[in-house]
């Protein structure tokens, strides 16, 4: 491992159409080709990480596979009580891509365990030991299943939306990064998403944290995630560039965009090994 421990960084924004999963795969790419061990985490129930990562075809054939797992095999026995989070759970091989690049796939089913969360959220807030059990179950899967694997970042993505899932999600994470367009409704939306992202640590901060007691602290979700910075996407068009001047798919064009991703990704590498 390049890292003390597996970081976790989370692309998250409530507001659809910026890109978002689109980054967090190019940025995983990116990571995996300088040598670090990736794994993309499809923690959206729409499954479009999943989808991108491995080709609408390999995805719809495999969607309903009783041998290929997905995140919901995972927190299968939490959901349905009476067992934890399965760590057996293998990570896919995506095809054609750099060996140090896997994916945790999504699946539809994860409604199921967002539903759970709605009586667990409330009973961790209580301080009560079966909410820190449930609420904590992909996080300790992340954090065992990464020490296990030796995975040096896990790169996240969710719906857009702010459930009660992405909040749970948000609070374990390490890191998280709001794509955005340049736009005013993107401006605004990421102060109303900053705002809501505070609320949601200190109120964790206030009740499940401040009763954890004597709790075991992998039970408990940290809730405090460091805020690397927005990517702005789409930039060509809103810099006046013509759409006809804008060459999509050659070679020159595909250059520099692994370059730009180059630049990016080097930058979160740099913050992720100084915090």
């Amino acid at each position: 491992m390049k890292f003390p421990r597996t970081k976790k960084v989370l692309f998250a924004n409530n507001k659809g159409g910026v890109g978002k999963t689109t980054l967090a795969f190019n940025c995983a790419m990116s990571f995996a080709k300088q040598g670090y061990k990736t794994v993309l985490v499809d923690l959206d129930p729409q499954c479009n990480l999943s989808r991108l990562a491995l080709g609408d075809r390999y995805y719809e054939k495999t969607l309903f596979s009783s041998t290929e797992k997905n995140i919901f095999d995972v927190l299968k026995g939490v959901v349905e009580g009476g067992s934890d989070i399965d760590l057996s759970v293998p990570f896919i091989k995506i095809p054609n891509s750099d060996n140090n690049l896997s994916l945790m796939k999504g699946s539809v089913r994860l409604s199921l365990y967002e539903n759970l969360l709605v009586t667990a959220y409330g009973q961790a807030a209580a301080g009560q030991q079966l909410g820190y059990f449930q609420t904590s179950a992909i996080d300790r899967f992340l954090r065992e299943k990464g020490l296990n694997d030796e995975i040096d970042i896990f790169v996240i993505d969710t719906s857009p939306s702010l459930s009660l899932l992405n909040q749970i999600i948000f609070l374990g994470a390490d890191y998280f990064i709001v794509p955005m367009m340049p736009d005013a409704f993107s401006v605004q939306g990421i102060e109303n998403f900053g705002s809501m992202f505070e609320k949601w640590k200190q109120n964790w901060k206030v009740t499940a944290k401040a009763l954890s007691g004597n709790t075991e602290s992998k039970f408990v979700l940290s809730g405090d995630g460091l805020f690397i910075g927005y990517i702005l996407n789409s930039y060509n068009v809103y810099g006046k560039q013509p759409i006809n001047k804008i060459h999509i798919g050659t070679k020159e064009n595909i250059e520099k965009s692994k370059k730009e991703f180059r630049a990016l990704s080097d930058k979160i590498l740099k913050i992720l090994a100084e915090y």
